[in-house]
């Protein structure tokens, strides 16, 4: 069976220029602006494909750094970014999509991004290295900043899948910068894009980069990032590089001469070509936004985008105000970590969670893996930190199932726990395959010591290769009771204690009691209304509960308060 790679290079092949050379859309600026208007413009993937091949070629075959090359190069970018633009909102709208369809898309973003800014990059070099002799030298402020936020795109990209950097792209991109004040251009403002209503320089496009990356934690949703980065273009005026450290105003700094991203200043060596910024300006207006949502105002009203939700936006302005604080001002982890190797059961999404809450009611109750670690387990842990998933098959080949049809869920995996706190755990993991594995994933969590099940949610996800992920767990205290709910009308239309409505099919949920008596229910979202009542069944004295606000939600569960409705 043909790869998807080698799917996607027959595709490209079936997309190149046939027949006379004047058909080649590299022949002439005439003949590109022609085969581009011949692109299907209902065929977003095709037409987006067709022109990352063409940028491809020029980039792989071309060294002719000539104006009608850049021309053709700089008008195929131009008209790439419709297409771009729809493949990203179907990426972001799509969270549930499977594992190919996110890769495919994935791939297609991240290669014409890729194409674009290896393009000017290696433009800019050309021009910057003839300075005073090229007739291009009007055009490097553009090719310039076109880089910098081509790679700008790169090093998000790689955040959405929760990628390092690489590629030596932070290098690269310091090195453009270095490039836009050597020629004394890097403040220069210029419309990147003719679409574009608002103007930018290099400076506040390297520094939108930055901030961005300062952001990421690992803890941000796709869309959360996309959101971000549409923010950030709204605050450039707010920041401002400098040469020389002022250690009572500074807050970050960027060493120019290493591949790696910005720090805080700490002990700085300033003989190394040294940047540095101030977030307290922006932070003032990350605290007045915040400030205004909570008074009532819209993300809409305040410019934030019509689409973003009030929920969501005072989430992201919180963590903007932790991430982009000073180092004094920082707030510290809730819980110091502790290093462990501790074997657990993890149960990922919520039909699997109730499963397992189920069988646990059993008489006998047992990992779904057996009890235990046995050699070829305990030589993984110590070799590489998780089980590997052959031996997992090996395992389960040879291991007597000691409970029920649960034994061999492929929904509940074993896990190897490295640290733990208050607060949750911290894990390495084989991450092969694993399409859930995603930040804001609930899962259920029980150690080989307990014969409980507690809940967890994925904050922190980092890809340490393309096998292995960086897993970080916050668990809940309360313990969940399994319970069924049938719908009972809603608050203004339910009869004391009874159900006046046609009958409907119950489905499962969570409750959750704290030490203060207070309840919250987890279930489905697509089961939540907000005013609905429910009847219960189940080990709780709960018989009616009404469905208040959201406290959490993620991909397929949503955690809401609830009141009981007296009968």
């Amino acid at each position: 069976m043909n790869s998807l790679a080698e799917k996607l290079a027959s595709g490209f092949a079936r997309l190149l220029p046939t027949g006379k050379p004047a058909d080649d859309p590299l022949v002439s600026l005439k003949a590109a602006t022609s085969w581009i208007e011949g692109l299907h413009a209902g065929d977003a993937y095709k037409s987006q494909q067709a022109i990352y091949a063409q940028l491809k070629r020029i980039n792989e075959t071309s060294t002719d750094f000539t104006k009608v090359r850049l021309a053709i190069f700089m008008l195929l970018d131009v008209k790439s970014r419709d297409f771009q633009d729809t493949l990203v909102r179907q990426y972001l709208r799509n969270p549930r999509m499977s594992r190919q369809v996110e890769s495919q898309l994935w791939h297609a973003v991240y290669g014409l991004n890729w194409e674009v800014a290896r393009g000017y990059h290696t433009f800019v070099l050309h021009i910057s290295n003839e300075t005073g002799k090229n007739p291009l030298d009007a055009s490097i402020p553009l090719i310039t900043l076109r880089a910098i936020r081509a790679f700008g795109q790169l090093l998000k990209w790689r955040a959405i899948r929760y990628l390092p950097a690489s590629e030596k792209l932070w290098f690269r991109l310091h090195n453009l910068y270095r490039i836009a004040e050597a020629h004394d251009f890097q403040v220069k403002l210029q419309r990147a894009y003719p679409e574009e209503t608002t103007e930018c320089s290099c400076q506040s496009a390297y520094l939108h980069t930055l901030m961005l990356n300062l952001a990421n934690s690992g803890t941000l949703y796709p869309k959360q990032l996309d959101l971000l980065d549409r923010w950030l273009c709204l605050w450039h005026n707010q920041l401002n590089l400098d040469t020389q450290l002022d250690a009572e105003a500074h807050t970050f700094s960027v060493d120019m001469s290493a591949d790696q991203g910005p720090r805080r200043v700490r002990k700085p060596d300033i003989e190394k070509p040294m940047r540095f910024w101030s977030t307290a300006d922006l932070l003032l207006v990350v605290q007045t936004l915040h400030d205004s949502l909570k008074k009532g105002g819209t993300p809409a009203q305040l410019g934030l985008g019509d689409n973003a939700r009030t929920a969501e936006s005072l989430e992201l302005l919180e963590h903007l105000q932790h991430q982009w604080a000073s180092l004094e001002d920082r707030e510290q982890r809730r819980a110091p970590r502790a290093p462990i190797k501790r074997l657990v059961d993890v149960a990922h999404g919520l039909n699997a969670i109730f499963g397992q809450l189920k069988a646990a009611d059993a008489p006998t109750r047992a990992s779904p893996y057996g009890m235990g670690l046995n050699y070829n387990e305990e030589d993984d842990v110590r070799v590489y930190g998780f089980i590997t998933e052959r031996t997992r098959e090996r395992v389960d080949s040879t291991q007597t199932p000691t409970v029920t049809s649960t034994a061999n869920a492929p929904d509940v995996e074993r896990w190897v726990m490295h640290d733990e706190s208050e607060c949750g755990f911290g894990a390495v993991v084989e991450s092969r395959d694993k399409d859930w594995l995603r930040v804001g994933a609930l899962i259920g969590i029980k150690t080989h010591e307990s014969d409980t099940w507690q809940l967890g949610m994925v904050r922190r996800l980092s890809r340490i290769s393309s096998d292995t992920s960086s897993v970080g767990i916050e668990t809940l205290t309360e313990t969940p009771s399994l319970i069924s709910l049938q719908d009972a009308g809603t608050a203004d239309y339910t009869v004391k204690g009874s159900v006046n409505n046609p009958p409907t099919l119950p489905n499962s949920g969570l409750i959750l009691a704290d030490s203060k008596g207070n309840h919250s229910l987890i279930l489905d979202s697509v089961h939540y209304l907000s005013g609905k009542v429910c009847q219960v069944n189940g080990t709780t004295d709960l018989k009616l509960i009404l469905l208040g606000k959201p406290i959490e939600s993620s991909e397929g569960w949503i955690h809401v308060a609830i009141k009981p409705v007296e009968g």
